[in-house]
């Protein structure tokens, strides 16, 4: 058991670092990390397809992935536009390459393809918004913030639900999720990033606790959907890539759902819309 704390710890605190270093450091190191990150996550989401007879086109996926990260990067980062086309004619591509391959479940394959790409590739490409979306420029304190609030709501809702957890949130996809846990992690997560608002630029005290609402709640719904997945293809990890944390499925669960809602909520509150 100690052993097994051990090798979470280490290896959940040199994500962190690394992360952290990536984004605070340049935003190409940003943009590389990510882009590895997006890579790894489709081959792994690939991997686990397999188990249920689906084989996704694992280099268009990877191509298309890459490209509308690519595209969000190059449209805020350097103002290019274009883009975006490329990763639409990579897409379209995809579905017609399905039809050469001449496999049983053709259709489950590109469907399969499509949800990976919205569900692990998308939310990447909308959190390079955020900062042009606050104040115009790259800014890589509202980058991190959503991962901060992440870590720290994970990390006390394992503690709190550990040691006082009876109550369980979604037994029959989730039997060590708790009540208590769940709340434990949100009050911790939500006064921190209320403590925290003054010190990140173009945010205000509302829209902290907006934000960090919406990691809690968010975040606990991707952790149930991802665990509901591994249930349906009976799996414990989604990869080992990470000791004691699985694979990058299992690190950036919390998150894939937590930054589209983020995304709207600073559309509106930053008058993009």
């Amino acid at each position: 058991m100690l052993s097994n704390f051990m090798k979470r710890a280490v290896s959940g605190l040199l994500f962190v670092v690394i992360l952290t270093a990536c984004i605070f450091v340049h935003p190409l190191c940003f943009f590389a990390l990510f882009l590895v990150i997006n890579v790894l996550g489709i081959l792994e989401f690939a991997r686990l397809a397999e188990r249920l007879q689906v084989r996704m086109n694992r280099p268009m996926c990877l191509v298309s992935g890459v490209l509308l990260f690519a595209a969000s990067f190059l449209h805020n980062y350097w103002g290019y536009e274009h883009g975006y086309l490329f990763f639409m004619a990579a897409v379209l591509a995809l579905a017609i390459w399905e039809l050469y391959r001449k496999d049983a479940h053709a259709f489950q394959n590109l469907a399969f393809s499509y949800y990976v790409l919205a569900y692990f590739t998308l939310p990447f490409a909308l959190l390079v918004y955020f900062p042009y979306m606050c104040n115009g420029t790259w800014q890589p304190d509202i980058i991190f913030y959503p991962f901060l609030l992440m870590w720290l709501n994970d990390t006390f809702a394992y503690l709190v639900g550990t040691q006082f957890g009876k109550h369980k949130l979604f037994p029959r996809i989730s039997p060590k999720k708790s009540w208590e846990g769940t709340i434990g992690g949100g009050i911790m997560s939500i006064a921190a990033g209320l403590f925290l608002a003054p010190y990140i630029d173009g945010i205000t005290v509302v829209d902290a606790g907006v934000i960090a609402g919406i990691v809690v709640v968010f975040g606990n719904f991707g952790d149930l959907i991802e665990s509901m997945f591994k249930r349906c293809i009976e799996v414990k990890d989604s990869g080992h890539i990470m000791p004691g944390h699985g694979g990058m499925l299992d690190r950036f669960d919390s998150i894939l759902l937590a930054l589209p809602a983020i995304f709207v909520y600073l559309s509106f509150s930053c008058g993009w819309f």
